[in-house]
């Protein structure tokens, strides 16, 4: 199985709001984005250092939450790390490092996927949905904003699923993001995953990364790499 394709946060009203939302805005989007997909601006470039480098359901719950959920300024750019390529869109305005030897793959809905060729379940992938919320404080807490998205958003259907830990991070402008890591199950295989999530110019951003519970021990720096590199421009 392949979760990369599948599928407040205020409270009570959210829940609502989750339950209730209509799947035209997510259809516009997911019409959009096959579109312009192939206009980004900066195309992947491998660091310096490197050495060579879906569902309707989830779509529909994670831009409720962003609806429901953009001031972050620029970020500074990323240094250069031995064995990561690093992908750099100026347009959508965000940055983060991938492994090298991942492969970017196109699924409808999703703003950018990296992933192994050889294990289905490593990957990164980049969702951007609009919003009307300045903050994520306004949403929540990082406690919070990781359990609804993950019970909500992240696990696929029927899945049973755990949050291990959360934190927070602010950039050096001062920029605030929330990093939470988790894990799920299904009857097909395990997951372990870690999510960051900001807002900036009327934009929620989610970036995910993860691999099978079995290749955690082996992926998890490197998967910690990726989301520690996640940065926004605007």
């Amino acid at each position: 199985c392949d979760p990369v394709g599948s599928n407040r946060l205020e409270r009570p009203t959210i829940m609502a709001s989750v339950a209730t939302q209509s799947t035209a805005l997510v259809q516009q989007r997911v019409a959009a984005k096959k579109v312009t997909r192939s206009a980004r601006a900066v195309a992947p470039v491998r660091a310096a250092a490197s050495n060579d480098a879906g569902s309707t359901r989830r779509q529909a719950v994670l831009s409720s939450i962003a609806a429901a959920g953009a001031a972050l300024a620029p970020a500074g750019p990323a240094l250069a790390l031995s064995g990561f390529s690093v992908v750099k869109d100026t347009r959508k305005g965000f940055q983060f490092y991938y492994p090298v030897g991942w492969q970017e793959i196109s699924v409808d809905g999703q703003d950018a996927v990296y992933k192994d060729v050889i294990e289905p379940l490593e990957s990164a992938a980049l969702n951007i949905y609009p919003t009307t919320r300045e903050s994520l404080t306004e949403i929540g807490n990082p406690d919070e904003v990781a359990k609804t998205l993950v019970a909500k958003a992240l696990a696929t259907p029927n899945s049973q699923a755990k949050v291990l830990k959360t934190a927070q991070r602010k950039d050096k402008e001062g920029h605030l993001y929330y990093a939470f890591e988790y894990v799920t199950k299904t009857n097909s295989y395990e997951r372990h995953a870690l999510t960051i999530v900001t807002i900036t110019q009327g934009q929620f951003y989610t970036l995910t990364a993860g691999s099978s519970e079995r290749r955690w021990e082996k992926m998890g720096k490197r998967l910690q790499t990726v989301i520690d590199s996640f940065n926004v421009y605007y």
